[in-house]
């Protein structure tokens, strides 16, 4: 089994290489913090598993599962990510990944994946797994709300409940309400998480 593994985190990439060495589950050609490294990496080695983060500098981790996809190259994606939100996880696996794990998992956990993905298999985070299936299949429940993106945008400004309550004639009630189903839809748990997404979606201004 060739590897190669991309991480823009030195100490996580570092800790990453020195597990699968130990574990000897099989032969890291290259590592790299770069996402455009990665790609050429890829495309001159074709190992048999990449393991990136979606976000790895210059280019995400999602672009180069796509080249490797269009380019029609043998090589099988694991993202191993921070990145929890379920739609991420989603267009991650519809970009062609066959393997998707927090960072919070375990080793024993990652190995399992490669061994799967070697074999032809995908692999989900099992913390994930349920609630991909359930997002699948219920798709209309995670769409974010014009009310709901309301709310994100005054959030973002770092307003409170209250002063939101006013400018949008709610109760400070019914935005708490509302801050707490988009923070599970978005399957954030902290404030400074949701303003990131507002700024991202372009809904703090």
């Amino acid at each position: 089994m060739k590897i190669i593994v991309a991480d823009d985190h030195h100490i996580v990439r570092q800790g990453l290489l020195a597990l699968i060495q130990k574990a000897q589950i099989g032969t890291i050609i290259a590592d790299t913090d770069s996402g455009e490294q990665a790609w050429s990496l890829i495309r001159l080695h074709e190992p048999d598993i990449a393991i990136l983060d979606i976000t790895i500098g210059d280019i995400s981790g999602l672009s180069i599962c796509r080249r490797i996809q269009a380019h029609e190259l043998k090589t099988r994606v694991i993202f191993l990510t921070e990145h929890k939100d379920i739609k991420v996880i989603d267009h991650a696996l519809e970009a062609g990944a066959s393997g998707y794990l927090l960072k919070n998992d375990t080793f024993a956990t990652l190995v399992d994946a490669m061994q799967a993905v070697y074999q032809g298999k995908g692999y989900i985070s099992p913390a994930n797994k349920k609630q991909l299936h359930h997002y699948r299949t219920n798709k209309n429940e995670y769409e974010i709300t014009f009310r709901e993106k309301e709310i994100i945008r005054h959030i973002a400004q770092g307003q409170t409940n209250k002063e939101i309550g006013e400018a949008l004639c709610i109760s400070a009630k019914t935005v708490d309400a509302h801050r707490t189903r988009v923070m599970k839809k978005l399957g954030v748990n902290k404030v400074v998480q949701l303003v990131r997404f507002a700024i991202k979606e372009g809904l703090s201004l």
